[in-house]
């Protein structure tokens, strides 16, 4: 199973998960709190601060030694071509174009001027454009000899829109740009987020990070899908570090995975559908029982592996679960005595809507800090799975549970 897939959007996924992360690190990184990051809209990231905004466009690499930045990179000139389709949408007198990539800059290259706001850009203005005209003019005669396919393609069209640039305007453009090479990759940016708390104690700001970057990522989620204002404020990601820690030193449990979704690869215990299909449930319900089954298996995981001890409670929880159910099944099994088959399907079906949309508004909370409906439905469910509990009167019989 771990053969590439030529067809795999990994790459794709990878670039778009580093956006996120980077985003939040820079974020974190930022010390005005009305600092404002935005993901895909005129950049990768966009960053709004101190009334200047900053464009930063991302080249990620799992590489360990990705080629480095030339004048020739295919990644410089897609950059370079990015910042000029927007420029009519810029104040660059008040704006800071970024190139940031977890490659290093060629040592020789005109380019390590960029490093720094400081250095002069004429020398690389001229480099540029002598580049650019090569490209130009080796398209241009393999054209005029009839070869195919051209070369440069990729760099074609920044090529030429920088010569058409003024001399002025691109000048002023690397005025503003700066290239921050060298930088994390997705794998290791969780831990420079780590890193940087450094006002939690050292031995939680792993987990302290892990949170934040679920957090995050939600948010940027529902952000692209409209769910949230794309623009994600640091002091909300402030007031979230603060009560993450809060709930850290409180030991309070935390719903991680409240509106989760399970992997597409995920297949619940077919004890779940067994009991679901006893009493007629609809394919509708049986989704809603595997979310659910899913969510509230993983919460329990990630809670028991953070403290052991918790063990305890999630199972007196259960109990008190199984009790209210208990009393329930009891009560429709006495009233469907002699009923038809029919009858006591309905009158199941009837208890497992409960489960899942009374139930969580019936029973008190595992904690105060666990407010979302999920756990409790989808422990209903991995307590099915065990025979614990069950919806049609006689699941134990014809499920052939033992007693």
């Amino acid at each position: 199973m771990d053969n590439k897939n030529p067809h795999s959007a990994d790459a794709a996924a990878l670039g778009f998960l580093y956006q996120a992360q980077y985003a939040l690190l820079r974020l974190w990184n930022e010390t005005s709190d009305d600092a404002v990051v935005f993901l895909e809209t005129l950049d990768d990231v966009v960053l709004k601060v101190n009334g200047e905004t900053i464009l930063e466009q991302l080249k990620h690499s799992l590489s360990e030694k990705p080629p480095a930045i030339t004048l020739a990179s295919l990644n410089l000139w897609k950059t370079l071509k990015a910042w000029i389709d927007v420029l009519s949408e810029l104040d660059l007198s008040r704006t800071w174009l970024h190139l940031v990539a977890v490659a290093e800059i060629s040592p020789t290259s005109p380019l390590q001027v960029l490093v720094t706001e400081d250095e002069s850009r004429e020398s690389l203005v001229l480099a540029l454009q002598e580049e650019a005209r090569r490209v130009v003019r080796e398209r241009t005669e393999a054209e005029a000899k009839g070869g195919t396919p051209l070369p440069h393609a990729q760099r074609a069209a920044a090529c030429e829109a920088f010569l058409k640039l003024s001399d002025e305007l691109q000048g002023e453009i690397l005025s503003r740009a700066r290239i921050k090479p060298g930088q994390k990759n997705i794998a290791q940016l969780e831990d420079e987020l780590a890193g940087a708390l450094t006002t939690v104690l050292a031995k939680d700001r792993g987990h302290v990070a892990a949170i934040m970057v679920e957090w995050w990522n939600r948010q940027t989620v529902h952000a692209h899908c409209g769910k949230r204002d794309k623009a994600i404020r640091r002091f909300e990601l402030v007031k979230r570090h603060m009560e993450i820690v809060g709930d850290i030193e409180n030991d309070a449990l935390i719903d991680y995975f409240a509106t989760g979704i399970p992997p597409e690869s995920y297949r619940s215990h077919p004890m779940v559908a067994n009991q679901i299909n006893l009493v007629g449930g609809t394919n509708a319900e049986l989704r809603r029982a595997i979310t659910n089954e899913w969510r509230a298996r993983e919460t329990r995981s990630r809670w028991t592996n953070e403290n052991p001890l918790r063990r305890e409670l999630i199972a007196s929880y259960d109990d008190r679960l199984t009790e209210e159910w208990s009393d329930r099944h009891i009560d429709m099994c006495d009233e469907c005595d002699g009923h038809s088959e029919d009858a006591k399907k309905e009158e199941g079906r009837k208890l497992l809507k409960w489960s899942h949309y009374q139930a969580p508004n019936d029973l008190e909370s595992i904690a105060q800090s666990i407010t979302t409906p999920s756990y409790v439905r989808g422990s209903y469910q991995v307590l099915s799975i065990s025979g614990r509990v069950g919806w049609h009167p006689d699941y134990r019989t014809l499920l052939e549970l033992e007693e």
